[in-house]
């Protein structure tokens, strides 16, 4: 009688701790989903209560797991989103240092505390393995029950996930994720992305344009450069109304005549991989199938007679591989700092004074104001006395960006200067995250000593709800480089507000939490 009391002690209470991390973590709460999470904490429950040490190892490591699911939630109270796998998946490792001495540390540490005390727990509470030998036969009944009903599931919806795995070669992680949300998901999601991320291996010339580009006229403009920030949140600047003089010298530059303040932007996802891919290739939020079918715009300039660089602070490869490294390293010549902004501006130097190309298309890719928020130094401090962290990662950016352009007006007349930035920030937390407008919001200044290419022209995109989106970069840059476009297309694209969310499914912006 004791041992059935204690079985339906346990039975009872891992029910509970499954509908309550599916509802409160994971925002699942359906039946298939709570089976496959009560059958992992069964499993789970099992094998720290086994007598050999490998299936105890096993126990503890799908513990930490699923602690460490808790404590990115208990952090940033939002399950792990796809964008974030993937950028772990894509980051390189002087980014991935870096976030774990900001928000790693703190995950871990938590994920450790949860994990011994869940385990200590099991193990002092339930010291008879005997009587625990029915729980590997439930939990198989289970999953065999969850496999029923997941076929009954998908059956109806077998062509469309055909039709989604041409799309995305994740949609089989996601699928796994929307019916495991427990540590299995994010493992067969992580692992998806990261064997199959070879795609980005291939690096060969593609041939055809765009169906957007119509095709080519006279624009007179010599050098273009594209300075793309990182994590910047347009609200920080002095430039943008902030009351701390965090944006001195870009005030000076943008204030002059041909130069423009431009105000409502937002960027097309709230992490790199995506925003730079929509920037500089024709991938949109439904789909990447352009960036391997298409030119990306540096393959565009460079069919249109511009020299192109990328010269950037953070590495192009990730850890295992890099989606918008498959862009960049499109480029003539390539240079990288190891995350050393300042390093940039002889590095723009060298590629403004080349001889060998009158026309040049150059991307800059700073470090900017990622977290951890330690790109500042005390130049920085001493400007801006007792202000947090970020903000003097703003006044460091500002000091970089007005070099970079103090370089290309010296060295030409004829130029266009443009700085904007991946995605925005929410300040303290992050970005890449389901909800927080600020990663959204994003700084575009602009100076252009082509009249026929002035403010006017960049405000031509802006939508009908007032905003100008990442999306649209693309087809401002297409423009620059001396392409036409099909302009119903263009407006059909301008005035569809859409971005790719942090579950890389496509969001109506104004819908954007």
């Amino acid at each position: 009688m004791k041992q059935r009391q204690h079985s339906l002690i346990i039975i009872i209470s891992l029910m509970i701790v499954s509908y309550t991390v599916n509802k409160v973590v994971f925002e699942r709460d359906s039946s298939i989903p709570f089976l496959s999470t009560l059958s992992f904490l069964l499993f789970s429950f099992y094998l720290l209560k086994c007598k050999n040490l490998t299936p105890r190892i096993i126990g503890y490591i799908l513990i930490f797991l699923l602690s460490s699911e808790i404590s990115y939630f208990i952090i940033f109270n939002e399950q792990i989103s796809f964008d974030v796998i993937s950028s772990v998946v894509e980051t390189n490792l002087t980014e991935a240092k870096g976030m774990f001495l900001s928000d790693g540390v703190k995950i871990l540490g938590i994920a450790i505390l949860l994990t011994l005390a869940i385990s200590y727990g099991i193990i002092k509470l339930y010291k008879n393995h005997e009587s625990l030998k029915w729980i590997p036969w439930l939990a198989i009944f289970l999953y065999l029950l969850t496999a029923l009903m997941i076929v009954n599931d998908v059956r109806p919806q077998v062509n469309d996930i055909k039709m989604s795995m041409n799309e995305s070669r994740s949609t089989i992680g996601k699928l796994i994720k929307s019916y495991f949300p427990a540590v299995i998901g994010d493992v067969a999601y992580f692992a998806s992305t990261m064997i199959l991320n070879d795609r980005y291996s291939n690096i060969s010339i593609i041939p055809d344009f765009n169906e957007v580009v119509t095709g080519k006229e006279d624009n007179g403009n010599n050098t273009i450069v594209i300075v793309m920030g990182e994590s910047s949140l347009f609200s920080r600047y002095s430039i943008y109304g902030y009351p701390k003089l965090t944006s001195p010298e870009l005030q000076k530059i943008f204030t002059q005549p041909k130069s423009c303040i431009v105000r409502n932007v937002h960027s097309s996802a709230p992490e790199t991989r995506d925003s730079l891919a929509m920037t500089f290739s024709f991938s949109t939020p439904e789909s990447d199938n352009n960036l391997f079918k298409n030119k990306s715009i540096i393959e565009m300039a460079k069919a249109n007679g511009y020299k192109t660089w990328w010269i950037g602070s953070q590495e192009l490869e990730g850890l295992f591989s890099s989606k918008y490294g498959f862009i960049a390293r499109k480029s003539d010549v390539v240079r990288l700092t190891n995350g050393h902004d300042e390093h940039l501006i002889p590095m723009l130097t060298d590629a403004l004074e080349d001889t060998s190309a009158p026309q040049k298309f150059i991307i800059v890719h700073l470090l900017g104001n990622h977290k951890p928020y330690h790109n500042y130094d005390a130049e920085d401090k001493y400007a801006l006395p007792g202000t947090e962290e970020y903000d003097l990662t703003i006044h460091k950016t500002d000091r970089i960006v007005s070099s970079l352009f103090n370089e290309v007006e010296k060295h030409n007349k004829n130029y266009i200067f443009l700085y904007t930035s991946d995605h925005g920030e929410v300040v303290n937390k992050g970005h890449g995250l389901m909800k927080g407008k600020d990663q959204w919001y994003i700084p575009f200044l602009y100076k252009s000593t082509n009249d026929k290419f002035d403010c006017a022209f960049i405000e031509q995109f802006r939508n009908k709800d007032g905003w100008l989106s990442g999306l649209m970069n693309k087809y401002i840059l297409s423009r620059l480089i001396g392409y036409t476009l099909d302009k119903n297309f263009v407006n059909k694209e301008m005035n569809n507000d859409r971005v790719k969310a942090a579950n890389e499914k496509p969001v109506v912006f104004k819908d954007t939490e």
